[in-house]
């Protein structure tokens, strides 16, 4: 499946904020699974991008606004072919390493632990102890955790944020994708299953493009194998990967820190359609939407934030995830959650 990919987010202020620091992953890498056959960003006010590889191997763009401005736009363009490997046939004939061995790999260590989304309480505790432990088929297994998952949650919107832990989403009953991501990841590292986080997009006319994944570690000979908690179902080609990580708090498509006295509001469309050929010139920069003729799906999602203080400090929740505490009359830009 060939698939063009827009992602617009729009940041809008009552008044003038300058300083801006902002990263972007947006960039879908080529892999076994997917080719990337062009990617474009596109800034306004203008200003200079810097890509590095983070400690996940995920492109990030990173540029930064000094002068004053009220409205900043950033606008991804990606053309990606994916050819996934199906993942149900490559656990087929799978079976849980004797004393899991080969779960600790250098690839895989990283992602069997508590991370800063996932994290410990007495509801995950009792979902555990549900779960057998593992033995026999790989496929089983994975089959058992989804169908926990499950049995916990419910989707459904606006009860969750990009900063809700799974210990809050499980006390709720419901969220979104990345909640159940992230008690999928919760239920597969508590017994020993190495999981990372996924974030990308999904072809799916009439619904929201972003979403979020499951990759589950399956061997040294196997690799890692895609899982879509939400749709209890293995990935196809209509999912597009962008980043990995150990929840979504490593991941998200932008993350920035601005300063002023202002009011923010973010205004988010994405649009995933297939097509048969990649145009000649596709370089372009204009609002989306859903165009004459055209299967693809835009959504817009808006958020708003109350007035902050240039001169004062923010103190109930850090800029980054692992940060103690925010820098004075720095204040952290709005996070897109991943709905679908």
């Amino acid at each position: 499946m060939l698939l063009r990919i827009s992602h617009e987010t729009r940041l809008t202020y009552s008044a003038p904020v300058s300083e801006t620091v902002f990263e972007v992953r947006m960039a879908p890498p080529s892999n076994e699974d997917q080719t990337s056959m062009g990617y474009n960003l596109r800034i306004s006010p203008q200003a200079p991008v810097t890509s590095y590889r983070d400690g996940f191997g995920n492109r990030v763009d990173l540029f930064n606004v000094p002068t004053h401005y009220r409205e900043l736009a950033i606008q991804a363009t990606s053309y990606v072919r994916t050819h996934r490997r199906n993942g149900l046939e490559r656990l087929a004939n799978i079976d849980w390493p004797e004393n899991g061995a080969g779960m600790d790999t250098i690839e895989a260590i990283e992602f069997m632990h508590l991370s800063p989304l996932v994290d410990k309480s007495p509801a995950m505790t009792a979902l555990l102890s549900e779960i057998p432990p593992p033995a026999g088929s790989m496929l089983t297994i994975v089959r058992g955790i989804l169908a926990a998952v499950r049995s916990r949650l419910k989707f459904e919107r606006k009860v969750t944020s990009v900063n809700t832990p799974v210990s809050e989403a499980l006390e709720l009953g419901c969220g979104v994708c990345q909640d159940f991501a992230h008690l999928f990841l919760g239920a597969c590292r508590g017994i020993g299953l190495p999981a990372r986080y996924v974030s990308g997009y999904v072809h799916q006319t009439g619904e929201i493009a972003t979403h979020a994944w499951c990759q589950i570690w399956a061997g040294p000979k196997v690799g890692w194998v895609d899982i879509d908690p939400t749709r209890d179902d293995f990935v196809g080609d209509g999912h597009v990967l962008t980043a990995v990580g150990r929840d979504y708090s490593d991941v998200p498509p932008n993350r920035g820190l601005w300063k002023g006295r202002a009011e923010e509001s973010m205004a988010v469309v994405v649009n995933v359609e297939a097509i048969d050929r990649i145009p000649m010139e596709w370089n372009e920069w204009a609002p989306m939407g859903l165009r004459p003729g055209s299967s693809s799906f835009s959504q817009f999602q808006t958020q708003r934030l109350g007035p902050a203080s240039f001169h004062s400090q923010r103190s109930s929740r850090s800029a980054y995830p692992n940060q103690r505490s925010a820098r004075s009359g720095l204040h952290q830009q709005q996070g897109q959650q991943q709905q679908q």
